[in-house]
């Protein structure tokens, strides 16, 4: 009988070792699983942060073409402004008119009638 004893031993020992071999594959099928969770998390993440700075890429770009618009539409003005100002009398051209209006102001301004000058003419 000590052979039965023999082979049950090594049964005992091939399923012990068997259940210790499903133990570790169980554990290393979890690992495994665990770390495909992982790496799908960083990959959506990594997604999900490309997209988020693609939108906000284009609305930069989108802002800037809107500055530039801006920028061309004060530059047209800035130019209209320039050509009306050159259009405009200066302070001294007004001055100048103000004095020759004040010099032809008949209120302000002492005329002579021709009859005295005739009447200086003949003294």
């Amino acid at each position: 009988m000590p052979a039965k004893a023999d082979i049950q031993a090594i049964l005992n020992e091939l399923v012990r070792r068997a259940n210790e071999s499903s133990r570790r594959l169980r554990a290393l099928e979890e690992r495994s699983s665990l770390i495909e969770t992982r790496v799908s998390s960083i990959q959506d993440a990594i997604l999900k942060s490309t997209e988020e700075k693609r939108e906000t890429t284009e609305d930069i770009h989108l802002k800037l073409k809107d500055i530039d618009n801006i920028f061309i539409r004060i530059d047209n003005e800035l130019a209209k402004i320039n050509k009306n100002l050159e259009k405009m009398a200066r302070k001294a051209e007004l001055k100048e008119v103000e004095q020759m209006i004040s010099i032809f102001n008949p209120l302000k301004s002492n005329f002579i009638t021709r009859e005295e000058v005739k009447k200086m003419i003949k003294r």
